[in-house]
């Protein structure tokens, strides 16, 4: 009998740990969300007779744009009238987040945006309105890639002849939907977010840069824009930097 009665003990014990475990995971998943994050090339605003193709901006094709990223950041924000510092409080340096923290996500990650949109980080975060994403580009340490010691890279033709543009710039970028007013809000659905890199206005000859003024300096015929390039192009490459981190936007998936 007195057996008996110690299992039941024991039942309803483990009964009694499931049920407060399945109050606190519940407990947990109301407080966190799902939030994916893309990236794609976009060709918008295009002037040329060959603009209504993709990857062509006039007489430039485009036919490889790859760059490495890294280190992605997400900021709550502070000012959001919905903003609760206890319900945020899940992760910081002892385990919770709290107000003062940022949720980092490590790369690195190469993307390859001639080949459509890419989804490349799923993560769960708090649940809550975020300002703004800040990520790093990042030269790549991979040897067997294309990007080997680069950050992006990006090839064609400029009026038929061949050209590549590359550059190793470490450089932060923050990135916000284009109406300041509209937050990253995580929920407990899912959530989508996309990082538009726009060429069309990057390589735009009105308020971007004009790759035809690019020159063959050494004859060797292809056409080099770097930092280190002898074709002459080096102020063009750092043009192209600039405006590649002017006309980066947000876009809700």
């Amino acid at each position: 009998m007195k057996n008996k009665m110690n299992v039941k003990r024991s039942i309803l014990l483990m009964l009694t740990l499931a049920l407060i475990c399945y109050s606190c995971s519940n407990d947990e998943d109301s407080s966190v969300g799902k939030l994916n994050i893309s990236a794609k090339s976009s060709f918008t605003n295009l002037t040329g007779k060959n603009s209504s193709a993709k990857g062509m901006i006039g007489n430039i094709v485009i036919e490889d744009f790859r760059m490495n990223l890294s280190e992605f950041e997400l900021e709550i924000d502070l000012e959001d009238d919905n903003y609760e510092e206890d319900q945020n409080e899940l992760w910081d340096d002892d385990g919770f987040y709290d107000y003062e923290d940022e949720i980092e996500l490590m790369g690195p990650f190469e993307l390859d945006l001639m080949s459509g949109q890419i989804s490349f980080l799923n993560v769960t975060v708090p649940v809550g309105n975020y300002d703004e994403l800040e990520f790093k580009f990042d030269v790549s340490t991979d040897s067997s890639s294309d990007l080997f010691n680069k950050s992006i890279l990006i090839q064609g033709t400029i009026d038929s002849t061949p050209f590549i543009f590359w550059h190793n710039f470490n450089d932060e970028v923050e990135v916000d939907f284009e109406d300041a007013q509209f937050d990253i809000a995580v929920t407990q659905n899912s959530q989508g977010i996309v990082i538009d890199f726009d060429l069309g206005q990057i390589l735009n000859s009105v308020n971007g840069v004009d790759l035809t003024l690019a020159t063959d300096g050494n004859q060797d015929g292809t056409i080099e824009i770097s930092p280190e390039d002898t074709d002459g192009n080096n102020a063009l490459a750092e043009a192209i930097r600039n405006k590649i981190k002017e006309y980066v936007n947000l876009l809700d998936d």
